[in-house]
C-alpha cells in the first residue's frame, strides 16, 4: 500500500500539541511519532549534504528509536537496538544524509505498526516550517495556537507535570522547566511562535488550528482538520485520554477533548503576568482572535518581575544549551523578526 505525506504537528509548547497527536495516533493509518527533536537538536543546517559514516547513523537512529520506545528523558543504552539498527541500515543506500536517515526512522516505525502515515509532533519544530516543505514534498503541517495566557499558566505549572502523571521526569527537567518561566520569555516565545507560523498562512500544506476551537467543537474542527490534510474522519480519533495536563492528575480511563481548560488563566494568573502577556503579544493575539482584558498590577509587581528577568534569562539559557546542536542558528529563528 503507497505511504501518504508524513503530518507534521508543531506549535509553541503547551499549545494541545501533545493532544493532537494523541487524536492523529489514533486515525487507524496515522503512526504517531512523539517528539523525537530531530530539527534543532539532532540536525541544523550545517548538516546539510553532510553523509554520516556506518557508525554515526547507528547512533543517529538509536538515539530516535531510545525516544520513540522509551521516552524522551530515556539514555540510549548501548547495544539494546543495535541489531534492529544494523538489519535497518543494511536495507538503506548508505549515502543517506541525515534527514534521509530520519525519514528512515519513521517508515521504519510505520511498517512496525502496519500503518502508511507518520505523524511527527515536537512544537518546536514552528521553527522548521521551510525545512519541512522543502525536505518532505506533500508534507502537511499542522500548527497548534492557543492564547498565550493559557500558555502561560501551563508553562508556569509544566514542572508540576512529575507529580501529576509524568513520572519519567528526572529532577534535572523539573529545575529547567522553573528556571524557564518568566511571564516575558513565554510571551516572547509565543511571539516568535506566532510569527514563524504566519509566514506561511497561505500555504495550501500549512493548517492552522485554534486549542481553543478544538476543545469547544471537537468533532466539527477534526472533520475540517482532515479535509485539509488529505486523510477520512475517524469518530475514534475523539477518543483520547485525559493526560498532560500540567492542572490537573492523568486519567487515562476518561476518554474524550477535555473542554474544562481554556480559561483557567483568568483565575491563577497574576495580574502582572497577564499584563506583559497583554503588552508582548498584542499584535499577534488581535490576528488570532483573543481579547485582552483589563488588569491592573501595582508598579511594585511590575518592578519585581524585571528585576528577576535577566537572571532567569541567564540560568534559562545556560539549562538549555544541550538542547541545541547549532546555538547560534537556533537562538536566530527564536529571535528573528523578518
Amino acid at each position: 500500500m503507497k505511504s501518504l505525506p508524513t503530518i507534521f504537528i508543531v506549535g509553541n509548547s503547551r499549545s494541545g500539541t501533545t493532544m493532537m497527536l494523541r487524536i492523529m495516533g489514533n486515525h487507524p493509518s496515522v503512526h504517531p511519532i512523539n517528539e523525537p527533536h530531530f530539527f534543532g537538536t539532532l540536525w541544523s543546517p550545517s548538516d546539510k549534504d553532510n553523509i554520516p559514516s556506518r557508525e554515526e547513523a547507528a547512533a543517529l537512529l538509536s538515539r530516535m528509536i531510545t525516544r520513540q520506545r522509551d521516552g524522551f528523558f530515556a539514555k540510549v543504552v548501548l547495544g539494546k537496538f543495535d541489531e534492529e539498527v544494523s538489519h535497518m541500515l543494511d536495507g538503506l543506500n548508505p549515502n543517506l544524509d541525515r534527514i534521509g536517515l530520519f525519514k528512515a526512522f519513521m517508515a521504519h516505525e510505520c511498517e512496525l505498526h502496519d500503518k502508511t502515515i507518520p505523524c511527527e509532533k515536537t512544537p518546536q519544530d514552528i521553527f522548521y516550517i521551510r525545512e519541512i516543505l522543502e525536505q518532505f514534498p506533500g508534507a502537511k503541517v499542522v500548527v497548534m495556537q492557543r492564547d498565550p495566557r493559557a500558555v502561560m499558566l501551563s508553562q508556569k505549572r509544566k514542572w508540576m507535570r512529575q507529580g501529576l502523571g509524568n513520572q519519567g521526569m528526572p529532577d534535572k527537567e523539573v529545575r529547567r522547566l522553573r528556571m524557564n518561566y518568566h511571564p516575558y520569555t513565554i510571551a516572547s516565545l509565543w511571539n516568535s511562535s506566532a510569527r514563524a507560523a504566519e509566514r506561511f498562512k497561505d500555504d495550501p500544506n500549512v493548517v492552522q488550528v485554534r486549542f481553543e476551537d478544538l476543545t469547544t467543537d471537537p468533532q466539527g474542527t477534526l472533520m475540517q482538520l482532515c479535509q485539509s490534510i488529505g486523510i477520512p474522519f475517524d469518530e475514534r480519533m475523539l477518543e483520547v485520554p485525559h493526560a498532560g495536563s500540567s492542572s490537573a492528575k492523568d486519567d487515562l480511563s476518561r476518554l474524550g477533548v477535555r473542554k474544562d481548560r481554556t480559561d483557567l488563566w483568568r483565575r491563577d494568573l497574576e495580574d502582572v503576568e497577564i499584563a506583559i502577556c497583554q503588552r508582548t503579544c498584542a499584535v499577534h493575539m488581535k490576528q488570532l482572535g483573543y481579547e485582552q482584558v483589563k488588569v491592573h498590577p501595582t508598579a511594585i509587581k511590575v518592578l519585581a518581575m524585571w528585576v528577576k528577568f535577566p537572571f532567569k534569562l541567564a540560568g534559562a539559557f545556560a539549562m538549555n544549551l544541550s538542547r541545541m546542536r547549532n546555538i547560534v542558528d537556533t537562538l536566530q529563528r527564536r529571535i528573528s523578526r523578518a
